[in-house]
């Protein structure tokens, strides 16, 4: 999986989740989540100290945005990533986007059985 690709994931999550998309602007915010228990890396330890920052979390992101933001180089994305619809206005749709601060290769990643890996959505 590419950019392209997990940037595909997202928006046909969306889509499912919402199906009237058409002139609203979509919006995320993105919530890192802390795991009990579980092992951290060094390129966990990288997007927590460098990407996952209070300064680049405290705003809203357009789908390109939160893209650039989540991929990270050599392919690693956050193991999952739940979607949850948090406000919808007569002009924008925002999604927040709870992730795990784990980043992982496209073959760790969890809910590939829902067909959008690591993207599930989940009823608020």
């Amino acid at each position: 999986m590419d950019k392209e690709q997990f940037k595909s994931n997202l928006f046909q999550t969306i889509q499912e989740a919402v199906k009237e998309l058409k002139n609203k602007t979509i919006l995320f915010t993105i919530t890192p989540i802390k795991e009990e228990n579980a092992k951290y890396n060094s390129t966990d330890d990288f997007a927590r100290l460098w990407i996952l920052t209070e300064k680049n979390l405290s705003k809203q992101f357009t789908l390109d945005e939160v893209v650039d933001l989540l991929a990270l180089p050599n392919y690693k994305y956050p193991l999952w990533i739940k979607v949850i619809l948090s406000e919808r206005t007569n002009e924008n749709i925002i999604f927040e986007l709870r992730i795990s601060m784990r980043f992982r290769t496209p073959t760790q990643l969890k809910h590939s059985e829902a067909g959008y890996p690591p993207f599930v959505y989940e009823f608020k």
